[in-house]
């Protein structure tokens, strides 16, 4: 009886340390909710980890963290949560972008508004020898690739330089053009009347606002251009005919027919 009884006991002790541990957990999340950056957003499948150290001060920041990317605990070299953080804002705007460009000439071709012949689908366009569609540009694709790769890596090594050190862009001559990359101290929005062309975002409320809705349909984006690669890989057509193929019938073009189709 008397074993019975501290077995009762610690089951009981158990019970509120569980308990305890449920409601500062409940505290944490309520706590994290009511953060300014979360007025519009909430938390989803956050944990107490995750919340330690996302405070709800970046753009879209919802608590979610299953892999402890942005843990400054294991920060080191290159990958810490400021490049991080800065990194996806990036990406997602290359995304929102590319989105975009591999919707255009396909759709405008369809719309008439530019020769079916100049309609290449975007992974036609480029340099992937099987895919090529032979589209005759001014010069060969694979000049336009190094001609690119040399663009690129100037603007991104200048970016890169203006992430380590705020400003400095605007230090460095540039054919006259300093002023516009002094930036505004944060090099994921530099803004300026070049970055910020038509003076969005006039006070702290509306900037946050904007941000906001970037991040999340750069979120979008970069999860629309996975969706392009892997139904040009499976259906070797562009995105706007799988819509059409889709909507024309539903039931036997979608993601689980085309995966059958290579399975």
């Amino acid at each position: 009886a008397g074993a019975g009884a501290r077995a009762g006991a610690a089951a009981a002790r158990g019970g509120c340390v569980a308990a305890r541990a449920e409601g500062d957990k409940a505290a944490l999340v309520k706590a994290a909710k009511g953060a300014p950056g979360r007025s519009k957003t909430g938390v989803y499948f956050a944990s107490e980890q995750s919340l330690a150290y996302l405070d709800g001060s970046l753009p879209g920041d919802f608590g979610f963290d299953p892999l402890g990317l942005s843990d400054p605990e294991g920060a080191g070299g290159v990958v810490n949560p400021e490049w991080l953080s800065y990194a996806e804002v990036i990406h997602a705007r290359f995304a929102m972008l590319g989105a975009a460009g591999c919707l255009a000439p396909e759709a405008l071709a369809k719309a008439g508004v530019i020769p079916e012949s100049t309609g290449v689908l975007w992974w036609q366009s480029g340099v992937i020898g099987p895919a090529d569609a032979g589209f005759q540009y001014w010069t060969d694709v694979y000049t336009l690739f190094f001609l690119q790769v040399i663009f690129m890596q100037f603007a991104e090594i200048r970016r890169l330089q203006d992430f380590r050190h705020p400003g400095s862009m605007g230090e460095q001559y540039f054919v006259g053009l300093e002023a516009i990359f002094k930036g505004s101290g944060d090099p994921a929005y530099p803004g300026g009347p070049f970055f910020n062309l038509f003076n969005l975002g006039k006070d702290d409320k509306s900037m946050a606002e904007l941000k906001l809705k970037e991040i999340k349909n750069g979120r979008l984006a970069m999860m629309a251009m996975f969706g392009y690669g892997a139904q040009a890989v499976l259906t070797g057509v562009g995105p706007l005919q799988n819509l059409a193929d889709h909507m024309g019938d539903a039931t036997h073009q979608n993601i689980l027919a085309n995966l059958a189709k290579v399975l």
